[in-house]
Order: structure tokens, then sequence, then C-alpha cells
């Protein structure tokens, strides 16, 4: 490989040397500093002691050799070392540190190494190693990268795998966006997660969504698990997020939940927890699509389901447990003179009912629970616990429907 640079003309060299002859000792000192350091429990679960200190080694052969002049850019022992913590896990960011550490304690000692005249020449010295750990983190960064890259391609599996990482990462952590660029995400854009719910043994939901999303300009990965289908989606603009949501109505055969667009890949674990709760906001079993943040109710519901089953229990408990056919018939009717603004009339001409039977319904609905439906505080919480109850599938009429 040819050298980024010529050797150095001056003494620092000579201190390059000096250094070179105790590579062993400085091996020992830096594989310790990384025992120790803020990434040592990746290293010391990934890498035996001597495969830690042959890397080691060889680097600072190679970073030294360099700076004495006795040999050119060799930056196969930085591309070896990248493609060899990425295939046991490492985190990038446990893998540059490793440089930066390698860079301080050289330094040191070149400091302590450095005497009479070659002192004047620690500036130039400084600034020349640091470039050339600039340049093996790079090549060590670029070949763990590469690696990613190529498990991506070995199958779907794998790709599902990457997709997993990709949920399951810290936004904060480097190797999230080594995982989007192997999984050929754009590293800014609008996404959003769709969750969409499947019953144990039934037909695996969204099937061929992936080629249908591409004809709205949209690129998608999906990954299969018990209970649900999870996918990332890239848009193309702002107007492809309504194209996406009515094409997902079109195909929905249980609940579905999208989250909120986010900018980055990295926030794709956010966006599974939201979508996963939007999915929640509807009763089980029905075929709905809901985005994150457009039911604020069953929002807040879905997030507490234990305090939202206790609500549900405690307000509409009575009316719960009346037999099938009854219970059904009030919590239907109670749901339409909310969704007809409390209008009697209104709910009468839905059901083709006088508007006495309406009537008589309510009120058997207000003497069960304790409340009347003409006081605002009563109504509000007989709406939030009928919302709970069907969130909750405290009506199995409904949810079995």
């Amino acid at each position: 490989m040819t050298a980024l640079t010529g050797p150095p003309v001056n003494d620092s060299a000579a201190v390059a040397r000096t250094l070179l002859v105790e590579v062993d000792d400085l091996t020992a000192e830096l594989v310790g500093r990384i025992r120790t350091g803020d990434h040592a429990y990746a290293e010391s679960t990934a890498l035996t002691e001597d495969q830690l200190r042959v890397v080691v080694r060889d680097n600072l052969v190679a970073v030294l050799g360099q700076l004495s002049g006795s040999i050119g850019c060799r930056l196969q022992p930085a591309a070896v070392v990248g493609r060899f913590k990425a295939e046991l896990g490492v985190p990038l960011a446990a893998v540059l540190h490793a440089y930066r550490l390698a860079g301080r304690l050289l330094w040191e000692r070149a400091l302590t190494t450095a005497t009479g005249s070659s002192l004047d020449v620690l500036p130039q010295l400084g600034s020349e190693m640091w470039r050339i750990i600039d340049d093996y983190s790079g090549a060590a960064a670029d070949a763990y990268s590469d690696y990613l890259t190529e498990r991506v391609r070995r199958g779907d599996s794998e790709r599902r795998a990457m997709l997993r990482r990709l949920f399951d990462g810290d936004a904060d952590d480097p190797t999230q966006r080594d995982i989007a660029r192997a999984l050929h995400l754009p590293p800014l854009g609008s996404f959003i997660v769709v969750h969409a719910e499947t019953d144990s043994g039934a037909i695996e939901p969204l099937i061929g969504i992936e080629d249908r999303l591409r004809t709205e300009f949209v690129e998608s990965i999906w990954l299969t698990e018990p209970g649900a289908r999870i996918g990332l989606l890239s848009l193309a603009t702002t107007r492809s997020h309504d194209r996406v949501l009515s094409r997902l109505r079109l195909h929905a055969t249980g609940r579905i939940g999208v989250s909120r667009p986010f900018p980055t890949p990295n926030s794709a674990g956010m966006g599974l927890r939201e979508a996963e709760l939007a999915g929640r906001c509807a009763p089980p079993g029905t075929a709905t699509v809901t985005a994150y943040g457009s039911t604020p109710i069953p929002l807040v519901l879905a997030h507490a389901p234990s305090a939202s089953r206790e609500l549900a229990d405690d307000i509409l408990g009575p009316v719960l447990n009346l037999p099938a056919e009854e219970r059904d018939t009030l919590l239907d009717t109670l749901e339409l003179w909310f969704e007809c603004g409390g209008s009697n009339t209104e709910v009468a001409q839905h059901l083709h009912y006088h508007r006495n039977t309406i009537h008589y319904r309510l009120r058997r609905i207000e003497t069960l629970t304790d409340r009347r439906c003409s006081d605002p505080k009563a109504a509000a919480e007989l709406f939030v616990a009928l919302h709970a109850a069907r969130l909750m599938g405290l009506d199995p009429a409904r949810s079995a429907d």
C-alpha cells in the first residue's frame, strides 16, 4: 500500500525508532489500559488476552515503523483489527477508543524519550503521530463497516438480525450508524416504524407490502417475529406519510401501529416503541391503522394497561358483568351516544329505534354505574372507561368479532 506521506526527515524519526525498540513494553502497557478503560467490558468479553496482545502489537509496530521511516504507510493491521472486532461484536466505539489510548501512550513515551535537540521536533512528531492514528482509526472503521455490509448481503436472515440490532440499540451508539449504512439507509431523512400485529397461527400480515410501498417511492425493511411484522420505512417526501397510511389501511388484517416520523435511523428503537403503543390504541381483533398521537386518550390507556383495566372494572364493572347480549347493547349504545355528541335523537336514527329506547338504555347505564351522562365529569369517566374496556379486551363479545 502506498504511503500517504513521506517518512520524517528529522530527529522525530530517532524518537520513533527508540519507541519501536520498546514495542513489547508498550504493548503490555496499552493492553492494560484497554482492559481498564471505558470500553473494558466489550473488550474483555470478546477477545482473549493473547488475541488482544497480538492485534495491539501489530498496530503499534505499523504506526511506529511509519513514524521512524523504516516502513511506509501500512494500514493492513488496522483493517484486520476493524474486521476482527466487528466479527466478535465489539462496538465500533470501543475500537476507536483503543486507538485514542494508543495515541496518548505514544505521546507520553515520546515526551520522556526525547532529549536535547530532539525536544524541538516534538510538535512535528505529535502532529505526524496523530495524523497516522487518525488514518489507522479510519481504516479500522472502514473495515468494520465493510464487514457489516457483507453480513447484510449474506442473506435475509442476517439482514433481519441487523434490523433487530438497530431496533434494540442505543440511539447514541456510533455502531448504530454503521448498521444503518450496512442496511443502505440514508443517514438523514424521514423514517417511520410500522408494527403490524398478528395472532398465533394467523397469516403473516402485510405480505408483499415492501413492493407495494416501493411504488409510492418508499423503501422499507421488514422482519417477522412471533406476534408481529415490523418495518422500518424511509420516506421520500413529507407527502409519503399519508400515502403509506392509506396503503396500510388497504391491506390491514389486524391492528397496525405507526410511529411519528424521526430524522435518523438511530432512533428506530424509539420508533418501534411508539408503533407498538399506537397499535394498542385500537380494540383487539380489529383491522385498524393508528398513527402515534392521533388518539390521545387511547394512547394514555395503552401506556398503562394495568391501570386501564382497573379503571374499566371500577367504573363499568356492573355493566361488563351483565349477560353478553344486554352488555353489548348498552356498551354499543353508549359508544354511539358519544360519537353523536350526546344526541339521543341522532343515536335513535342510527339504530332505527325510538328515542325513548335510547333514553332507557342510558338510564340503565347511569343506574348501574352511579354516573349521570348529563354530568360532564361523570360522562368523561364513562368515556375513558369505555375506551379502556375496548382496548383491554374486557368486552369479550366485541373483541371476538
